[in-house]
């Protein structure tokens, strides 16, 4: 039998796309998954909904209001059971063959701490404002870890993408637990740091789901304060991968542009939706 993979989703007043995104999760192509999800305190009847699921794959917690998006994602990871686990937020997809091809990843590659895959970002509509981003600095197939974290730190951003994208052994991201939003929108980019510290990545140019931006997603608020988590993270990552000068310039000149490539890529899709009603 094919080993039990987890695929756990953080919920938090998620009713708006948590049908839509639990269902991309029951249709994956790879058999022996189970679904755990764990509700953070919702007030919208998300919690509720999810008392009415009776899909012997899915295993449903609660956690008290007043949860952390931080202390969910950790207590989601915890409860998983599977050999592999991948966390999903609750208004992003999973496309059909995602779990099965990064499985495949891992079990060929005993040695990877992760796969990563590419992703789609998405607006709320589902209309697509990216097609297949992420790992466009990295070869494919195993690549060190340093390698890895060298390449967000130079692109000024989180070039792994999000955890849709990301499939880790169990024991992995146990060790790298737990979560921190200490600085929230580098949530991911955090542990992911402390992962990579651990060994090598498998790097696959597969697009395996979306990234949906809605107007609730920190992704929308590339502000001020966003530059400033990046700007902080890259100076911790400086101590650890020793950049030459002239990546360090690069660095600071990437944490001022991307800001305006993704407004500029939300903006061109805003416009090109306009045009089609």
């Amino acid at each position: 039998m094919q080993p039990l993979a987890s695929i756990v989703v953080p919920v938090f007043n998620g009713m708006g796309f948590l049908k839509e995104t639990l269902d991309s999760v029951l249709a994956q192509s790879y058999p022996n998954l189970e679904l755990v999800v764990v509700d953070g305190g919702s007030t919208d009847g998300s919690r509720e909904w999810l008392g009415t699921l009776s899909d012997a794959r899915i295993r449903v917690f609660e956690m008290p209001l007043g949860t952390t998006a931080a202390e969910n994602w950790t207590a989601a990871s915890q409860h998983a059971r599977g050999e592999f686990i991948k966390l999903l937020c609750q208004d992003d997809l999973l496309y059909p063959d995602a779990l099965a091809l990064q499985v495949k990843d891992l079990l060929e590659n005993p040695a990877a701490v992760m796969s990563v895959a590419r992703r789609d970002i998405i607006d709320a509509a589902g209309g697509f404002i990216v097609r297949s981003r992420g790992t466009q600095w990295l070869d494919p197939g195993l690549v060190p870890g340093r390698d890895a974290l060298l390449a967000s730190y130079l692109l000024g951003t989180n070039g792994l993408g999000e955890p849709l994208a990301v499939l880790f052994p169990t024991e992995v991201l146990r060790a790298a637990l737990p979560w921190n939003d200490t600085d929230p929108f580098l949530l991911d980019l955090e542990l992911y740091s402390r992962v990579l510290a651990m060994g090598p990545i498998f790097v696959r140019k597969t697009t395996v789901g979306a990234f949906r931006v809605s107007s609730q997603s920190w992704s929308t608020q590339l502000k001020a304060t966003q530059r400033a988590q990046i700007a902080r993270w890259q100076a911790r990552m400086s101590h650890e991968l020793h950049p030459s000068r002239g990546n360090r310039m690069r660095a600071r000149v990437m944490l001022h542009v991307q800001p305006v490539l993704r407004q500029a890529a939300y903006s061109s899709a805003r416009l090109m939706n306009s045009f089609h009603g």
